[in-house]
């Protein structure tokens, strides 16, 4: 009988690719894939995570066409860009 049949869950490497992008443990159902599928899954959402940051980055500079002029660069200052 394989122990995945039994419902027995694997230990958690911390020192896997997808609990340190999670910064936790993964939710039981994704802790059983292989780590094959896990680390495809780390790395779908680490490009995820980049794309996101760089449409935000880019929607924030955007949003800044609306400010006068003469105000952007103390905007920029304050929200951190």
């Amino acid at each position: 009988m394989n122990p995945s049949d039994s419902g027995a869950q694997r230990p958690v490497d911390e020192h896997d690719a997808l609990t340190m992008i999670l910064r936790a443990p993964p939710p039981p159902g994704i802790a059983a894939l292989p780590s094959e599928s896990r680390d495809d899954l780390a790395a779908l959402v680490e490009e995820v995570t980049r794309k996101r940051i760089e449409e935000l980055t880019v929607a924030a500079l955007g949003a800044l066409d609306n400010v006068p002029v003469f105000l952007r660069g103390a905007v920029r200052k304050a929200v951190g860009l």
